[in-house]
């Protein structure tokens, strides 16, 4: 059978212990370790400075979108109070719909008494001799 002889076992086992702790030693390294902090970052950065944008383009949206609620939330509120505004334009508007009709009858009743004066004009005149 294939037994070795002791000290080639230590010898082996001396080597693989020794070798494991250089990888271990290398993959540890402060400077592989700031190099793979690197290669992360140079990989995921412009991913994230694209989503960064991104989400000012809709911060500034939001705020665009707010500015128009408070804005329309304000203009209802406002039309709540002016409804008293809006009824007195209406009586005033009443109002000067009944003076307009007052004013057309006087007129209609001038020119009346202007085409009967005429009409009637030389007739009076006639009986004034």
């Amino acid at each position: 059978m294939n037994r070795s002889d002791p000290d080639t076992d230590n010898k082996v086992r001396s080597s693989i212990r020794f070798l494991n702790e250089t990888i271990q030693y290398n993959a540890n390294e402060p400077s592989l370790a700031l190099f793979r902090i690197q290669e992360h970052v140079h990989k995921t950065l412009p991913a994230m400075i694209q989503k960064r944008i991104e989400l000012e383009n809709l911060q500034e949206q939001m705020n665009g979108l707010v500015f128009d609620i408070e804005y329309g939330m304000e203009a209802v509120k406002d039309l709540g109070t002016s409804v008293d505004h809006v009824n007195n334009i209406v009586t005033y508007l009443e109002k000067a719909r009944h003076i307009s009709k007052q004013i057309n009858l006087f007129r209609q009743q001038q020119v009346q008494q202007q085409l009967f004066e005429k009409k009637d004009g030389p007739l009076l005149s006639s009986l004034k001799i």
